[in-house]
């Protein structure tokens, strides 16, 4: 009896080692298809295939609901809307990110991107109000991150003096400080742009034809604008030289159209000028910045510089 008992008992003590190793190789291949999954999701985030990255990170949280990485996973979703440039669904996507991870430790790395598709999207206000609450809840790390971008809002709405008074309020410890002066000091120089006078374009419009686009620089603009109107001017002359009244009248009329738009596109086109002036001005303080958005390796975006002198 002793015997068969002994037996039983070895046979219950072997059939439980040989189930607890059959669990211990299923968790590990189980842990391992884990980490091969996110990984290939990764992977595909660094090669930039943005949309398949996004199925295999949804793919991740389907089999793995409980995981230490779908917060990550959820991340990264919304970061392949933004860097697939598509901003709507990249806010949309933050914003339920927001939701579900209140206190989550990418909640600042997802207002941030947030507050830059709110950017690109020309949301202004929106853009605002984010990177003021990155600056309220997101710490020091992302505090000057945060009034850098407030900055190049208020750039994109072409509201110079805040943008440089935002700049200014950068801290010398910052890493962003010498880019933030450069832009700080250069939007100081902005009055001293060599400018266009829309009014005297006007003016000289009215005077003579295709003067108005010859000041703005629109020297072929200038040279149509005189023929056309010194053509339709010269018509209507001989027309009434001719006691030909009735046409001379109506080339008349559109002679007054043709001169009206020489005077509305030289405004315009004195406008024109102005605004290119500024954008090349703009666009060469962009590139001696050298700013430009990355990411490192733990997933935490900011924005990098390079100096050219």
């Amino acid at each position: 009896m002793k015997r068969v008992t002994s037996r039983i008992l070895t046979l219950f003590i072997m059939t439980a080692l040989c189930l607890s190793l059959v669990v211990a190789q299923e968790a590990s291949a189980g842990q391992g298809d884990r980490d091969k999954l996110f990984g290939f999701a990764e992977a595909l985030f660094a090669e930039r295939d943005y949309y398949r990255a996004i199925t295999e990170y949804k793919r991740f949280k389907y089999l793995y609901p409980v995981d230490v990485l779908v917060e990550k996973s959820d991340f990264r979703i919304g970061e392949c809307y933004f860097k697939a440039g598509r901003r709507a669904e990249a806010i949309d996507f933050f914003n339920a990110f927001m939701r579900q991870y209140p206190a989550g430790a990418l909640r600042p790395d997802a207002l941030y991107l947030k507050g830059q598709a709110e950017k690109d999207q020309k949301r202004y206000t929106d853009a605002m109000t984010t990177f003021n609450e990155l600056i309220r809840t997101g710490g020091v790390n992302y505090r000057d991150r945060a009034l850098y971008a407030q900055a190049l809002v208020l750039l994109a709405q072409q509201d110079w003096q805040s943008a440089r008074e935002s700049f200014a309020t950068l801290p010398q410890e910052s890493p962003l400080y010498p880019s933030a002066k450069l832009y700080s000091d250069g939007l100081g120089r902005m009055d001293g742009l060599p400018r266009k006078s829309p009014a005297l374009a006007g003016t000289l419009a009215a005077v003579l034809p295709g003067a108005g686009h010859l000041y703005a620089e629109r020297p072929r603009d200038a040279l149509v604008s005189f023929l056309l109107n010194g053509s339709f001017i010269w018509a209507a002359v001989e027309l009434f030289r001719n006691n030909n009244n009735v046409a001379g009248g109506i080339v008349a009329f559109f002679e007054l159209g043709w001169y009206g738009g020489n005077i509305y596109s030289a405004i315009g086109s004195a406008h024109k000028y102005n605004k290119r002036i500024e954008d090349e001005y703009l666009q060469g303080l962009k590139d001696k910045s050298g700013i430009s958005l990355y990411r490192d390796r733990t997933g935490s975006h900011y924005i990098m510089y390079s100096m050219m002198f």
